[in-house]
């Protein structure tokens, strides 16, 4: 039962301690930090970040996992460990980053519960397919998830990963993310829901974002905020930068 769990979630992990040393000293996290970790597997993330952070919160839905650990690193007075389905785990209250190897199967899902909770991770390094990860950091076109959360979030890609990095051998091409809170955001806090009803209005089946903001705004009130943007009527969403997309939601207050 638990294998056929583990094909399920389709988790591959990591096997050389070098290359894990390698990406959790070049990220951000000191001794200072809480980290999350979710899905930890054989612990080999686990066993360096215990080292550089000040605590370490581990989650492992596999109870095998979990009791192998709970075993192996017996006596780590910065380690908590759970053995919980993180969908249902409730994050932190406190500051803290996530450094993770994700299960693939459920990528999407754990980004969105990590992006949208009401106290984000100031820093988070997950690692994931190459594809997905390319399509929410959208580093070449924008899309609605990107412009949606790019006002609080520098996104970036940490790392690419060779198929022989993990055990199993991955058959699929794999990144490691990050996202990382601005220092200063582009839409005040309060206003995030707000904004983001805004976009989802913009991106309504890939219309010209014109005909999908004027039935909201009016015609001329959404003309006069195109006109001040130096925004054409017939830009698309995706082809509308960031900039471009604060701007127009500023001026249609």
């Amino acid at each position: 039962m638990q294998n056929l769990k583990r094909k399920i979630l389709s988790q591959n992990f990591l096997h050389s301690r070098k290359l894990v040393k390698k990406l959790i000293l070049g990220s951000s996290i000191d001794k200072s930090d809480t980290i999350l970790e979710i899905g930890f597997g054989k612990g080999i993330i686990t066993q360096q970040l215990i080292q550089n952070a000040k605590n370490v919160i581990a989650i492992e839905l596999d109870t095998h996992w979990y009791n192998y650990l709970q075993v192996k690193l017996n006596g780590s007075r910065n380690l908590k460990l759970y053995n919980e389905d993180f969908l249902n785990f409730s994050l932190p209250k406190i500051p803290y980053k996530v450094f993770s190897n994700i299960p693939f199967s459920i990528e999407g899902k754990i980004i969105r519960k990590i992006i949208d909770d009401e106290n984000p991770p100031k820093d988070c390094y997950l690692i994931m397919m190459k594809e997905l990860a390319y399509r929410l950091s959208a580093p070449y076109k924008e899309n609605e998830f990107s412009i949606m959360h790019k006002p609080w979030f520098n996104f970036s890609i940490y790392y690419h990963f060779k198929p022989e990095d993990f055990t199993p051998f991955s058959n699929v091409s794999a990144v490691m993310l990050r996202f990382a809170k601005r220092k200063k955001p582009l839409v005040t806090l309060g206003n995030k829901n707000d904004y983001q009803k805004f976009i989802r209005l913009g991106f309504t089946y890939g219309l010209p974002i014109f005909k999908n903001l004027k039935n909201t705004y009016g015609y001329k009130r959404t003309l006069n905020a195109f006109n001040q943007t130096n925004i054409n009527k017939s830009t698309k969403p995706g082809f509308l930068s960031l900039e471009k997309w604060t701007q127009l939601y500023e001026e249609l207050q």
